[in-house]
């Protein structure tokens, strides 16, 4: 990459599309369970997809390129956690009511303005993940923001929507999924493109993700939260990075995309010194299997010989170089094409292309090239790309190959792109456009009374941007306040800084900083409910255990939960010592100590602490004993 790349240099927006799924009894349109997952499965079914006309007349891009692939989708159903209405045989039920209310709670939390009436629509998924081709959306709120930094993001919507089911593979031409996730309630919550920088995504995708906790109303877990990032630059098109799983993984992929648009956009400058105009852009698909079976490279000779692959010729041109020309870092042109075929064409064993431009080890043998050369008729000014695989499938993708080329014409095509675990993106699909919604005729539409949205807002959690100003009031570091903010015994905190004579800071630290420590070294903190840090609170609040002695104490808890922590004072001789009292044990310790051998005479007074506190440790308070200490001759 360019070192100094920078992608607010070219008014780089982006926007986010977080789904959460929402903590449910049931799912949104039947009485399955959710949340139920299994490895386990009862049967099979087997479906092929087909796109359908939009009420305008027209079909969908994205649907229509799902179509191309000629997919099999294999769904694997486990009967207790999917019905018929799952597989789109039997009608839906009315939507959950209670996946209704946590979606108005989080849409108030996000200062959305809640509809008056919720429509049910179809939003087409020809990729197999929805056995009905449709997933059943609603929008609840709109029109909301969330604060960051000097000025406020904008949500757009707040939407209610039923998930889609879980990948188990995508092998060639067949796509295999597991439905148990299929239908259960999330949340998909929209900003607008409000966010100038890489690090600004991030940011923002914390602050919603910390909303939707706070309410403790979501579910957590692996798969239980996708984001969506959608990035643009100046002169550009909008670019969606699907199903983001973590956002420490936004900022490289937001600056790589970033990147990339702009190197598009040098590509489509290139291509229009090529060709001055679009329509004039020359392409060919030649069938070389006269030839092919005098092809030396491996990959071609490997597949001819044993899967019988026919082998295809594009001749793109006057437009050499441009297969070479960088993409995304350590990536070229060519890897555009590449994917468009490995998807769309579902030849998915890579390499699936080899072009005239590489030069490396791997490219073309030089015999090859001239055969090539004379198969295409292609001129100095020329490229030429083959593909291979069964005769239709080598078609469609040399279509495609000639398709992407037309659109670098263009800059940046609208497309949804899958995060890879570098930071940088692989093709997935066309980006749906608005001909995929429509109403769904099988829902009526429900009313939110306002009685029902008061009733909700009555009953909401304090925002967490809210509670880490009144944390940061009371003098807490800024880093425990946000971590308090979200922590799941916070109400548990709040009250006992304020029952008990226990001050904040002191109170942080040992939920979040001890806490943290302790559960490293393996102490089952779980095992603690809320009579335990009852006790532990009365304890320091009666000041009969301090500071030192507080780890020790709520290790012994969480390890004998069953027994009273008085006890364990008792049996460790920890008792309260007043000043006369510490006096009088630090100098029996001393005493008891004068004699030993220092290399150091100056190390004394931290030699006897050590004696002292393994002696007395959480009686007095630490600066006390340590005071104690110093005044004890050598």
């Amino acid at each position: 990459m360019e070192k100094k790349f920078d992608p607010t240099d070219y008014k780089m927006k982006s926007g986010l599309e977080v789904h959460h799924q929402i903590l449910t009894e049931r799912k949104l349109f039947c009485r399955c369970p959710a949340g139920l997952y299994s490895t386990e499965h009862d049967t099979e079914i087997l479906r092929h997809m087909r796109p359908t006309l939009s009420e305008l007349g027209e079909y969908d891009g994205t649907a229509l390129m799902e179509f191309k692939t000629k997919k099999e989708v294999i769904y694997l159903l486990n009967r207790e956690s999917i019905c018929t209405y799952e597989m789109d045989d039997t009608p839906p039920f009315p939507i959950n009511q209670e996946a209704v209310d946590i979606a108005i709670e989080i849409a108030l939390m996000l200062n959305c303005k809640i509809v008056g009436e919720v429509h049910i629509a179809r939003k087409q998924y020809l990729d197999g993940s929805i056995p009905a081709g449709f997933q059943r959306t609603t929008i609840i709120g709109v029109d909301g923001w969330v604060p960051y930094k000097d000025r406020k993001i904008k949500v757009i919507q707040l939407a209610l929507e039923e998930d889609a089911c879980r990948e188990v593979s995508d092998v060639g031409h067949t796509i295999t999924f597991r439905t148990d996730r299929l239908s259960m309630p999330l949340i998909e919550v929209v900003t607008a493109p409000d966010m100038k920088t890489p690090d600004e995504v991030a940011d923002v995708g914390r602050i919603i993700g910390d909303v939707l906790r706070v309410t403790g109303k979501v579910r957590r877990g692996i798969g239980s939260v996708r984001q969506d990032v959608n990035v643009s630059i100046e002169g550009g098109e909008r670019v969606e990075i699907k199903g983001v799983p973590r956002i420490p993984d936004f900022p490289p992929l937001v600056l790589n995309e970033a990147y990339r648009q702009h190197k598009l956009l040098n590509i489509r400058d290139f291509l229009t010194e090529c060709v001055a105009d679009k329509d004039d852009f020359k392409a060919e698909i030649f069938d070389l299997s006269d030839i092919q079976g005098r092809i030396r490279h491996r990959l071609i000779k490997k597949a001819v010989e044993r899967r019988g692959a026919a082998l295809k010729g594009v001749a793109l041109r006057q437009v050499k170089g441009l297969l070479a020309m960088e993409t995304q870092p350590e990536l070229t042109f060519a890897h555009e094409l590449s994917e468009r075929v490995r998807v769309i064409a579902c030849l998915d064993q890579l390499p699936n292309l080899l072009h005239t431009e590489d030069v490396s080890v791997t490219g073309l043998e030089p015999e090859d090239l001239d055969l090539i050369n004379k198969a295409m008729n292609l001129a100095d000014e020329d490229t030429g790309v083959l593909t291979w695989g069964s005769a239709e499938d080598a078609q469609t993708a040399a279509q495609e190959i000639i398709i992407r080329v037309q659109e670098a014409f263009d800059g940046i095509p609208n497309e949804t792109r899958q995060a890879r675990k570098d930071g940088l993106t692989d093709f997935e699909r066309i980006l749906p456009g608005p001909d995929r919604m429509y109403p769904d005729t099988d829902s009526p539409p429900t009313a939110l009374d306002s009685e029902r949205i008061a009733r909700i807002q009555k009953g909401l959690q304090p925002k967490p941007w809210d509670i880490e100003k009144e944390y940061l009031s009371k003098g807490i570091p800024r880093h425990q306040s946000k971590r308090l903010a979200l922590h799941p015994r916070r109400t548990y905190f709040d009250r006992i800084i304020n029952e008990y004579d226990i001050k904040p800071k002191f109170a942080a630290w040992v939920l979040i900083d001890l806490c943290k420590h302790l559960k490293r070294q393996g102490v089952l903190l779980e095992e603690l409910n809320d009579d335990h840090w009852n006790k532990f609170a009365e304890l320091v609040a009666d000041k009969r255990i301090f500071r030192e002695g507080i780890a020790t104490l709520i290790t012994y808890m969480a390890d004998h939960p069953e027994e009273d922590p008085d006890d364990f004072l008792a049996a460790h001789h920890i008792t309260p010592l007043d000043e006369a009292s510490l006096e009088t044990a630090v100098l029996k310790i001393a005493g008891e100590h004068k004699g030993i051998k220092l290399q150091d005479e100056q190390n004394w007074h931290e030699v006897l602490m050590g004696f002292v506190m393994k002696e007395i440790k959480g009686c007095a308070r630490g600066e006390l004993i340590w005071e104690t200490v110093q005044r004890q001759p050598r």
